[in-house]
């Protein structure tokens, strides 16, 4: 069972920032990753252009997630995805945050982040 953001006893403000995000019928356009800086171009359902910045990314999963609509985003401290980073990457993973972004059909997250910490940029 993963542990969500809002029982951690360190909340982190940007964190419940994104949970709080407006996601319905927005979608995700480009995505690009420069200097361990993962940043998603989004359009939300008015057709206003954010990037969200993730920083210190220490891994991404995304499966068919450009222009999918989304419904909701979830964050984790204690996500599966989290503990495959920490077998598998180089980079040091304490305090890595897993951004999940669901689509409205399915079960399962069309695209994971880990980072430390993200930003809205409009």
């Amino acid at each position: 069972m993963t542990k969500d953001l809002r029982d951690s006893k360190e909340p982190r403000i940007s964190s419940e920032t994104l949970t709080n995000f407006q996601l319905v019928d927005g979608q995700i356009g480009e995505i690009s990753l420069v200097h361990g800086t993962l940043y998603v171009h989004f359009q939300t359902d008015d057709e206003k252009d954010l990037i969200l910045v993730f920083t210190d990314v220490a891994g991404v999963e995304m499966f068919n997630i450009q222009n999918a609509e989304l419904s909701k985003c979830t964050v984790h401290l204690n996500d599966p995805f989290i503990e495959r980073a920490t077998k598998l990457s180089e980079k040091h993973t304490e305090k890595l945050v897993c951004y999940a972004f669901w689509s409205p059909w399915l079960e399962e997250p069309l695209m994971r982040i880990l980072a430390r910490d993200f930003d809205i940029q409009t």
